[in-house]
């Protein structure tokens, strides 16, 4: 586990709306056969995976190569699928026989027992409790693992969630459909939510997951925690914000690590403000390297003064893209949109709206969330066509690329040469890299009706990328290029006056 993650992580069992242990239902509390049957849905597919792969020859081309990769990647599924349901299984086991020793009166009591009671007492412990329960099985678990106890305690966190939370999920996970990421990140995003709403977000990610990349479905599995959660994100971000802190670590080499925890609008101000600076720098005789030269502008900014190379002074550039319609509807939940980090709270997004030079209007479908299009009074149709690009799309379309949109560029899917427009239905945003993917080692990208890009790599691999700014994605069908069905929402008065939707009366039709 890396220091950040250390730092970072906030994972707790307790905020998973789950039975306490040793009051969880697993398999055989309801027969052999059920036993018998589950362990037949976790390790039948791995062994018929298995022995394909087996039974394969050695891959004479490429082609055959990354299929073989495949295969290999669902059978990984599968066994972290049984692993996970083991895991979870053993722990209630070992909560419940623990609970039943404690519940026993023996006649004679033997002279271990007598012992460890003596230690018990002085280590002031009760080996009946579920903390220490689960201390010692995590000790075990990580032996058997051949792991550490923190990645240990993660598994457990993670086997808790996809067993007694997120069946869908470990189905999924043990046919090899989804990958062991994208499992614990809806296990992750899943604390806190009530259990209807953890079934939504399956419902809604599920679909997307058999073929979008791992940072996809993380992207959106946070966004909808956000949107779900009971606690209002204005106050969890007050609340997160009083916690604001300075780490630091030693690293070797004589090298150590700052780490700053403070309000994401306050990190892409400064990540913003020293890149600029970085980017203004073209001395020929310079020989550092851009992260060298980001990192001495933060040093002279804090100890000789900014920046002591000289600067010119920035105003800071943030995007925020503010939802009008949810604002309007549910002010306390709405979410706005902060360019490089994802959800904040509306109040922060005003906060910051109020001193920008300028607006630019984003109109963009209630139900999904994607940018439909961008108000065109101030720019240029090609300058507004690059504000829809860059709010649709969030970042490279390229599968798995999170390079921000202020580093990618206008690519035609249909190439111009070849006819294709300049128009949102045959634009997205690609980085330079992966531009030269596309156009120089024969990687394909479709445009579907719904929105999404189908880009087949030049050896046939396939994988469907949804605009970054969706966040509805239910019903999602690729197969038949069919558009996320809408869900039923109540359209109040206030709803409708925004939406200009008006209720004919007996007396306008009279």
């Amino acid at each position: 586990m890396s220091k950040r993650e250390v730092f970072h992580s906030s994972d707790d069992p307790r905020r998973l709306h789950i039975g306490p242990p040793g009051q969880r239902t697993t398999p055989g509390d309801f027969g052999l056969w059920a036993a018998n049957l589950d362990q037949d849905n976790l390790f039948t597919q791995v062994a018929a995976t298995a022995r394909k792969l087996y039974e394969l020859p050695p891959a004479a081309t490429t082609d055959q190569g990354l299929e073989t990769l495949k295969d290999i990647t669902r059978l990984r599924s599968m066994l972290d699928a049984a692993e996970a349901a083991v895991i979870a299984d053993s722990y209630e086991h070992a909560v419940k026989a623990s609970t039943a020793q404690g519940a026993q009166d023996p006649l004679i009591e033997a002279p271990n027992d007598a012992l460890q009671d003596q230690s018990s007492q002085y280590y002031g412990i009760d080996p009946s409790e579920e903390t220490v329960i689960r201390s010692s099985f995590v000790a075990e678990t990580a032996i058997a693992l051949r792991s550490t106890e923190a990645n240990a305690r993660d598994r457990l966190f993670i086997a808790e969630g996809l067993r007694h939370l997120c069946p869908e999920t470990l189905e999924e996970l043990s046919r090899g459909e989804i990958t062991t990421r994208t499992a614990q990140e809806i296990v992750k995003q899943s604390q806190d939510l009530d259990p209807e709403d953890v079934q939504h977000m399956q419902q809604t990610l599920l679909p997307i997951a058999r073929t979008a990349t791992d940072s996809a479905v993380a992207h959106r599995a946070r966004k909808i925690h956000e949107r779900l959660h009971p606690r209002p994100i204005e106050e969890r971000h007050k609340k997160s914000a009083e916690d604001r802190k300075v780490s630091y670590w030693n690293e070797p080499n004589g090298m150590s690590v700052i780490q700053l925890y403070m309000p994401a609008e306050n990190t892409l101000s400064i990540i913003n403000t020293v890149n600029w600076h970085a980017a203004q720098h073209n001395d020929p005789d310079d020989e550092r390297t851009e992260q060298q030269r980001r990192l001495d502008i933060i040093c002279d900014a804090l100890l000789d003064g900014w920046p002591a190379g000289g600067g010119t002074p920035l105003k800071a550039r943030v995007a925020v893209t503010i939802p009008a319609l949810e604002m309007l509807t549910d002010p306390q939940r709405a979410l706005a949109d902060l360019e490089g980090y994802g959800p904040i709270p509306i109040g922060t997004a005003l906060r910051i709206a109020k001193d920008a030079p300028s607006f630019m209007k984003v109109l963009t479908d209630p139900w999904s969330g994607a940018v439909i299009d961008v108000g065109r009074e101030k720019y240029r149709p090609s300058k507004a066509l690059r504000d829809l690009l860059r709010n649709r799309d969030i970042c490279c379309r390229f599968p798995g690329c999170n390079r921000p949109a202020e580093t990618s560029e206008i690519d035609h899917i249909e190439a111009w040469a070849s006819g294709g427009h300049t128009s949102r239905t045959n634009t997205h945003l690609l980085c330079k890299r992966h531009q030269m993917f596309k156009h120089a080692l024969g990687w394909q990208a479709t445009y579907l009706p719904d929105g999404s890009v189908n880009w087949r790599s030049p050896h046939g691999v396939v994988c469907i990328e949804l605009p970054g700014s969706v966040t509805n994605v239910q019903n999602f069908d690729f197969e038949k290029d069919q558009t996320p069905m809408l869900p039923t929402v109540q359209l109040n008065e206030r709803v409708r006056k925004v939406l200009g939707w008006f209720e004919s009366t007996d007396e306008d039709t009279g």
